[in-house]
């Protein structure tokens, strides 16, 4: 195994607000292998953005940050100290969700992929153009030439999306993070989105931070899942492994069963998580997940379980994972108590749990 390109390590994340500390990552850690890609997975609000600004160095001032970042063996929270303007852009990049608002509404296309390359490499304007329109043909736009003297609103969201990626790839950068590449994007040119930027980090030999809510999204197109809820990672495993098994967390199951199938009969409902995140303002007591988890007791209601490898590579933070006797046992008994997750408030969660454990229902 080689040394990992970027290193994570208990991440913690806090903003200061009237209401309190909102703890956004709490204590995530992970390594990423040059040329290998991971998957964040989770819902709006589970950490996953606030972790990719993290290490991009897009945190508001007020934001407090604790734990260790390392890019090739280097403290990013030192490069960021030395304001190393050549850093972020050049060895690491970003694609956002939104191509719209990540371009420059009053500059021709050509001039915003030519500017970073005239900032960071030293091109001038006519050398910084002719690469403009061949990172445009990499990226599979049509009539290149073309598209370099036209303003983003003359393109579909489509392009305009394939021209962040452009601008992301200009100077050639060791790690890609793409948060939510194929938001507000129709289901086909989403699977193009996505196919492109795992062809060009195969061939380019990047490593990728792929961000998004969606299980499906990153089957087939990374080397490892990270699954987050409430800042925390619920589970971590190699890709195939994970879609083995349909996860072993209670979460990475209830974000399986929210995938539309081919497979399954026409207008078949699909399967909501009930409830709603956690409140994540103050430290967290038990598991983030226990509200809307058909396995919970009451040990989840006041321990948060550690992260335990349950396989070769796999990792699961619960006390009673998917599968095994502690699960089955709990689900079962919360079947036999009436238990059905809805979101409910601790307190009216508390008496079903504590019954079970004193036998009385």
């Amino acid at each position: 195994m080689s040394a990992p390109l970027v290193s994570v390590e208990d991440l913690h994340v806090s903003f200061l607000t009237e209401q309190g500390s909102v703890r956004a990552v709490d204590g995530v850690s992970f390594d990423l292998e040059p040329g290998k890609s991971i998957g964040i997975v989770g819902e709006s609000g589970s950490g996953k953005s606030v972790t990719a600004k993290t290490l991009m160095n897009l945190l508001p001032s007020y934001a407090q940050v604790e734990g260790s970042m390392k890019f090739d063996g280097r403290d990013l929270r030192e490069i960021a100290g030395k304001k190393e303007k050549h850093f972020w852009g050049v060895e690491m990049t970003m694609i956002f969700q939104d191509p719209m608002t990540s371009l420059n509404p009053v500059k021709r296309v050509g001039e915003q992929i030519a500017e970073s390359l005239r900032v960071h490499m030293n091109r001038s304007r006519n050398e910084a153009m002719a690469e403009a329109g061949d990172l445009l043909e990499q990226v599979g736009i049509p009539e290149p030439a073309k598209r370099l003297r036209q303003y983003p609103h003359e393109l579909s969201g489509g392009l305009r999306q394939r021209v962040v990626i452009a601008i992301a790839l200009a100077c050639g950068p060791r790690l890609l993070i793409a948060d939510e590449p194929t938001t507000a994007l129709d289901v086909t040119v989403q699977k193009h989105i996505l196919d492109l930027l795992d062809d060009l980090r195969k061939e380019r030999g990047m490593s990728m931070i792929l961000i998004t809510h969606d299980l499906g999204v990153v089957k087939g197109r990374t080397d490892e899942i990270m699954v987050m809820y409430g800042g925390r990672t619920m589970e971590e495993a190699p890709t195939p492994t994970l879609f083995e098994c349909d996860g072993l967390h209670p979460y990475t199951e209830a974000l399986n069963a929210t995938i539309p199938r081919i497979d399954t009969p026409s207008h078949t409902r699909l399967v909501p998580i009930p409830g709603k995140p956690p409140e994540v303002i103050g430290k967290i007591i038990g598991c983030p997940f226990v509200q809307r988890c058909r396995y919970s007791t009451s040990e989840c209601l006041t321990e948060m379980p550690p992260l335990v490898e349950q396989g070769e590579g796999h990792f699961c933070a619960c006390h009673n994972p998917v599968g095994t006797p502690e699960g089955i046992n709990a689900r079962e008994a919360n079947q036999n108590a009436g238990y059905t997750p809805a979101g409910l408030d601790m307190k009216e969660f508390e008496i079903p749990a504590v019954r079970r454990d004193t036998g009385e229902l």
